[in-house]
């Protein structure tokens, strides 16, 4: 992805970031997180508020590894996994950050929203 691009869609408002997050993500089934050298995904927000960041595509996750979480690694997820892991998360009071960009703004979102938000943009495709 060119630079200029790159640079565009981070300065989206969180919103259309978040949209453009549920077009990409059904369209490639795939979702990318970033990860702790131990595999542990990284989380923000508060001890009342544990947000799971994640992002449509390479490029976006990798620039946030150049400052915010330097000594980790970026996890691409199948969506199916995905769908099947925001099951799992719901009852855990977890959040998705969707789509955070380089200040770590984003829509933020439970498991079972962004799951159906997913799955009704995929059955668009279909």
């Amino acid at each position: 992805m060119h630079i200029k691009q790159l640079e565009s869609v981070f300065k989206l408002e969180s919103k259309e970031r978040y949209g453009y997050l549920i077009r990409k993500v059904a369209d490639f089934e795939q979702i990318f997180l970033i990860a702790d050298k131990k595999g542990n995904y990284v989380t923000c927000g508060t001890d009342d508020e544990i947000i799971i960041p994640i992002w449509p595509e390479l490029e976006f996750a990798q620039e946030l590894i150049k400052t915010e979480w330097k000594n980790c690694v970026v996890k691409i997820v199948e969506l199916k996994e995905f769908l099947k892991w925001m099951d799992k998360l719901e009852p855990e009071n977890y959040l998705v950050g969707g789509f955070p960009n380089q200040k770590l703004n984003s829509i933020v979102v439970k498991p079972i929203e962004i799951k159906n938000h997913l799955i009704f943009e995929c059955q668009q495709y279909e």
